[in-house]
């Protein structure tokens, strides 16, 4: 049955199951054998998801957002029962030949809205129409120079004024919000840094960004959901972790 599905409607499915029906038949249906896992959370393979969901009977989880690049489908939504408190973030999967092969995921402590009134996972959920290639470029031109380069003026040629809308649950709206609060942090010795985009999701309006970086020192795994609006990159989501070095996961196959 997987066979005919899209790549969408199979990683919808299989996740949907798996994690609010807590059916671990999906593991046989949906994934490989194979299958790689890249999240701290989980041991490894199937044996690591069978075994992460058999320990969580109230586990649930809601879609807000799923958008399909090829081969790369990404989920954005709410874990209840994963943890003490709701987790928000994302689900990286990938696809290939009718099977889910590779998982990435960056997830955190839901919080209050911010000062904007805006939650985690509020907004447009739809990807639009837009050119999802001419997005990525912007996306990646704007990331290379504001965030990896860390200028943050970058916020002002390339965001949407101060009608730049922040779902992140410590920053307003706006880029005279954003470059404040960044500015700070590196002040006070916990500025983002970033090394590298490990690899994107486009669709429509929206580019996910997959990134590695660190704060204080300390490794973390940054995911961004930028939706791109006339030229301008008009909304942000994000979900930023700290991730262990690859040598100290519960798996061989790293982080990224």
């Amino acid at each position: 049955m997987s066979q005919t599905l899209s790549n969408r409607d199979l990683v919808a499915k299989a996740h949907y199951e798996l994690f609010t029906l807590r059916d671990t038949s999906a593991l046989e249906k949906y994934f490989a054998t194979d299958f790689i896992e890249h999240s701290p959370l989980v041991a490894d393979g199937l044996s690591g998801l069978r075994e992460l969901v058999q320990s969580c009977p109230d586990l649930k989880h809601e879609a807000r957002r799923v958008l399909q690049d090829g081969d790369l489908v990404a989920i954005h939504g709410r874990f209840v029962g994963l943890d003490e408190q709701p987790l928000v973030g994302f689900d990286l999967y990938r696809v290939r030949d009718g099977k889910i092969v590779e998982h990435w995921d960056g997830l955190v402590p839901e919080a209050a809205p911010n000062a904007s009134g805006r939650t985690q996972l509020d907004g447009p959920v739809e990807p639009g129409k837009g050119n999802k290639e001419k997005n990525r470029g912007l996306v990646w031109r704007f990331f290379t120079e504001t965030l990896i380069k860390g200028d943050y003026t970058g916020f002002e040629r390339y965001a949407n004024g101060e009608d730049f809308h922040q779902h992140s649950p410590d920053i307003a709206d706006g880029v005279k919000a954003v470059i404040a609060f960044l500015e700070q942090l590196r002040t006070d010795g916990h500025g983002l840094e970033y090394a590298r985009i490990h690899r994107s999701v486009a669709e429509g309006e929206f580019v996910l960004t997959h990134s590695e970086g660190s704060i204080a020192g300390e490794r973390h795994a940054y995911f961004e959901l930028w939706r791109v609006e006339n030229g301008k990159v008009a909304e942000l989501w994000d979900a930023i972790a700290p991730v262990p070095e690859d040598d100290q996961a519960l798996h061989k196959h790293g982080i990224f």
